[in-house]
């Protein structure tokens, strides 16, 4: 734990951040800072990008403290207006764990010297030019990937302090799945079977197995487990205000009972023979 003022605990990812005309989202973070909040807490990750200077995928988060989050979603930080009050509030130290790293600001000439760096070094810079690109208010932070990488950071509770949503009670919608998407679950958990079967038999060298009845199932309403006892606090337009914790077992249990005659479970199950 930081003692010193300026150096706070927590980074923020905002998920709608004041963006210029040309300063188009990725195609999976399309939609409002609401919609990309919840696309985060159903798929469980955070998603990298090339984002200005960058050429491979990085993601980004703001050191900034509390008094400095809230001035960024009463004023902003510069002629684009405030921040969305949409974000993740993650633990510093786990993220210094994982290899994000505070920004360059660099000049022109800089950006221009550093060209040959290594590619997580290289995405690490920002160019800075007061009066024109002067990004400063962000103190950003990257987390920068090779090319090859899958650019994902897993929501755990141990990385994820809470989330800043824009509404007091905000909860992620449940997303009810068609049954295509259900078909598609159920042949991804199908497909671990035969793993299943190899670890049975490597654990009974000298037996058999009789009969093994393989059962599994897919709902078609999908709820935010990622979000599930993470803190929130919501945003009153001068303050981030406590707000207790998302309870999505909660949600889950008044769902089931509001929706129990549509038949949510899709299951198969068979019996397998396996002789020595």
């Amino acid at each position: 734990m930081s003692t010193h003022p300026d150096l706070p605990d927590t980074l923020v990812h905002f998920t709608g951040r004041p963006r210029g005309q040309s300063d188009e989202p990725p195609d999976f973070a399309r939609g409002s800072a609401e919609e990309r909040m919840v696309n985060i807490l159903h798929s469980g990750v955070l998603r990298g990008a090339p984002d200005y200077w960058a050429d491979a995928p990085v993601i980004c988060f703001s050191e900034a403290t509390e008094a400095a989050r809230r001035v960024m979603l009463r004023d902003g930080g510069g002629k684009r207006g405030p921040y969305a009050p949409w974000g993740l509030v993650l633990d510093r130290q786990k993220l210094i764990a994982a290899g994000a790293r505070p920004v360059l600001y660099l000049s022109r000439e800089e950006m221009q010297q550093t060209r040959q760096l290594p590619t997580s070094l290289r995405n690490r810079r920002v160019r800075y030019d007061p009066g024109f690109s002067d990004w400063l208010h962000e103190r950003e932070w990257r987390l920068c990937f090779e090319p090859e990488q899958t650019p994902e950071l897993a929501i755990t509770p141990q990385l994820v302090v809470g989330v800043i949503v824009g509404r007091q009670g905000w909860m992620p919608p449940p997303r009810h799945a068609k049954s295509a998407d259900v078909v598609s679950d159920l042949k991804d958990q199908l497909r671990s079977v035969p793993a299943l079967l190899e670890s049975l038999r490597e654990q009974m060298p000298g037996g058999s197995i009789r009969s093994l009845r393989v059962s599994v199932g897919s709902t078609r309403t999908k709820f935010a487990g990622a979000a599930d006892r993470l803190a929130r606090w919501y945003w009153d337009g001068g303050d981030l205000v406590p707000d207790g914790v998302f309870d999505i077992r909660d949600q889950q249990m008044r769902d089931d009972s509001l929706h129990h005659d549509q038949g949510p479970m899709f299951e198969v199950g068979w019996s397998i023979d396996v002789t020595e």
